[in-house]
């Protein structure tokens, strides 16, 4: 695989000088309209060629090219991004995208329902390495490619780092991850390993539907309705390297839970699910933000997050599994999952770093807080998570571990029947 990925990076996965590679795809600002990316040596023409059934390729779109070269000197620069839209629910498509004549391999998505009448399957992941990595991602494509699952959420951190070499480990990361997130959408937050060069890579690198969807944006949150689940993503960066962007962020959060709390949009999404890179709680004993009373990050999003409902939150940083009772103010009303009185925390950032030669000490010993349930490290611990929303009352959250075969750690149901803002604790 090594030699393969020495051999892509000269002249392509399929050995032609310049092809198509690193493609990847993302929601827009809907699930009708997917965005497809990917990367050349150097800047040429962008397009896709789709159809909906094994290929059909009769349909062609055109899109934007443009040079990346900011903590990127030896990387490939030129950068391609089409957007497909009107796209039909519950359909397939298959597709190739080609640059100045030269074509990918043939890929394939599915678009969601328009309405949900089976279990609706998301893939989650926080932090992980090229190489520390390794044992999630044979887990990540067969997750991708099996057709069960609508997305997959990688919650900051990537590649360690996806600037290294002049970002060239960055290339090779995605290059690898090419077999899962050329099948199906790659919705991303920024962490704390994106932050040199003012976030260039991740912002050069994704296209999520941030308020201004553009290399030069500095806003790296958005929201995006998924069938029952209205998804946030907030940059919990923003706290430690831009901290003037915060004001921006948290009016941009509370202008989306408003409209998402209107009584018809909560009726027809029912679930509210943030996700963000630095956690608000954590029993690690590492003195990261979470370890402290002072957390940046639960000073600025706490309140918020209880005072609109949001069900769950999603985090990473920690490298480690920690699954938390209901919480506010760490204040715990309940030690179940039955009509949740505060939201329910869940750290899942354990798919494999590259620190401490893979190692990823985060250790846990010690006491823990009241508002931890479960909790599990060990050095060399990797794993991922599968969220599945039944209905508008049930989900369920599992933590997977590699070394197990897809065999689930620890699971939940978490039982909502009254979703909107919580009463006071």
């Amino acid at each position: 695989r090594a030699l393969a990925l020495l051999n892509s990076c000269a002249h392509g996965r399929d050995g032609v000088a310049d092809s198509p590679e690193q493609v990847h795809l993302s929601f827009g600002a809907t699930t009708s309209v997917v965005v497809v990316m990917w990367v050349t040596t150097n800047q040429s023409s962008s397009t896709v060629h789709f159809g909906t059934y094994p290929g059909d390729f009769s349909t062609s779109v055109n899109g934007e090219t443009w040079r990346f070269t900011e903590g990127n000197p030896s990387g490939k620069q030129g950068y391609h991004r089409v957007v497909l839209k009107d796209l039909k629910p519950g359909h397939k498509y298959s597709y190739r995208v080609e640059s100045n004549g030269v074509h990918s391999a043939d890929f394939f998505f599915q678009t969601p329902p328009a309405e949900q009448s089976s279990p609706s399957k998301f893939v989650i992941f926080g932090d992980m390495g090229k190489h520390g990595g390794s044992a999630t991602l044979p887990h990540i494509i067969k997750e991708a490619t099996s057709g069960d699952n609508v997305a997959m959420f990688h919650i900051g951190d990537f590649a360690y780092d996806l600037h290294d070499g002049g970002g060239v480990n960055g290339d090779e990361f995605m290059e690898l991850l090419q077999d899962a997130s050329a099948y199906i959408p790659y919705m991303t937050c920024p962490g704390n390993h994106e932050i040199p060069y003012n976030f260039s890579h991740y912002r050069n690198r994704f296209t999520m539907p941030t308020p201004t969807a553009t290399p030069s944006s500095n806003e790296l949150w958005y929201s995006i309705d998924i069938g029952q689940v209205h998804f946030i993503s907030y940059d919990t960066e923003a706290f430690f390297a831009r901290e003037d962007l915060v004001p921006s962020m948290v009016a941009f959060l509370e202008a989306d839970l408003i409209k998402a709390n209107a009584q018809a949009a909560r009726d027809a999404v029912p679930w509210i699910v943030a996700y963000g890179h630095r956690p608000f709680y954590c029993s690690n004993i590492d003195g990261d933000d979470c370890t402290t009373k002072a957390s940046k990050v639960r000073a600025g999003l706490e309140a918020l997050f209880f005072k609109y409902g949001v069900d769950l939150i999603i985090e990473g940083h920690e490298h480690s599994y920690e699954r938390l009772w209901p919480v506010f103010n760490e204040t715990v009303p309940q030690k179940d999952y039955l009509n949740p009185r505060a939201p329910v925390h869940v750290i899942t950032g354990m798919a494999g770093c590259n620190e401490d030669f893979g190692v990823c000490v985060n250790p846990m010993f010690g006491a823990k807080g009241e508002w931890s349930a479960v909790r599990s490290w060990l050095p060399g611990l990797y794993g991922y998570g599968r969220l599945t929303f039944f209905n508008a009352t049930h989900v369920q959250y599992s933590q997977v571990l590699d070394h197990l075969g897809q065999v689930s750690e620890d699971t939940i149901m978490i039982v909502q029947s009254h979703h909107g803002p919580y009463k006071p604790l």
